[in-house]
């Protein structure tokens, strides 16, 4: 499966990238800056030029799903965070569903909510507002909610949920796997739940969903 994944230069999703090279699908990394690519270069994996505040149509050509596991970093403003986060994350929807790019899986967050009143509540609000619109298209969309992050190594031993609420923490190498597994995994098919570091195997935890 050929698999665009959005905001490729990101922590999560590099490593995302990285562990598609060694599963059957083939990723495409999608960048703003063409210094970017030389990493993807070494990879061996092809990149296209893109960004989510423009049309992006040309960047699905020839995909067969989506990863999106873009943002706007928390060292931009928060209009930054409504222009990536929810109006470019909606725009790439829009996008897959006018060239037939069928599955999608966004990277989101616990603890989203369009009332939010937390500390980051505007980031908290984009993000439920694009998962909100997902879930309204046809695509066939898997919505992951990870905790806090953090660069533990991997354990692939997981907690998840379909609670979306709470608190814990979410090593970048086991959401990266999760992300990868959910592309072979038609369960998770038009489902949302929550990642979390835990005990269970990844691919068992993954089936309970």
């Amino acid at each position: 499966m050929k698999v665009l994944v959005i905001g490729a230069n990101g922590n999560t999703a590099a490593r995302t990238i990285r562990r598609m090279v060694d599963s059957p699908h083939d990723p495409v990394a999608m960048i703003r800056d063409p210094s970017q690519r030389a990493r993807f270069d070494e990879m061996g994996v092809p990149t296209v030029m893109g960004d989510l505040e423009y049309p992006i149509d040309h960047v699905m050509q020839g995909c067969e799903a989506v990863i999106f596991a873009a943002g706007s970093g928390g060292k931009t403003g928060k209009d930054k965070t409504i222009l990536v986060d929810q109006l470019g994350a909606i725009r790439s929807m829009v996008s897959a569903q006018m060239n037939s790019v069928k599955r999608y899986i966004m990277l989101s967050s616990i603890n989203n909510d369009v009332n939010s009143t937390s500390p980051i509540k505007h980031y908290h609000k984009a993000k439920a507002h694009a998962d909100n619109h997902l879930v309204a298209t046809d695509l066939d969309y898997t919505i992951v909610c990870p905790g806090g992050l953090t660069d533990d190594e991997a354990t692939l031993r997981v907690a998840v949920s379909s609670e979306l609420h709470g608190s814990g923490r979410t090593s970048r190498e086991n959401l990266a796997a999760t992300l990868v597994a959910c592309l072979d995994r038609p369960n998770t098919i038009r489902k949302c739940f929550s990642v979390l570091d835990g005990d269970i195997e990844l691919h068992s935890a993954l089936s309970t969903i």
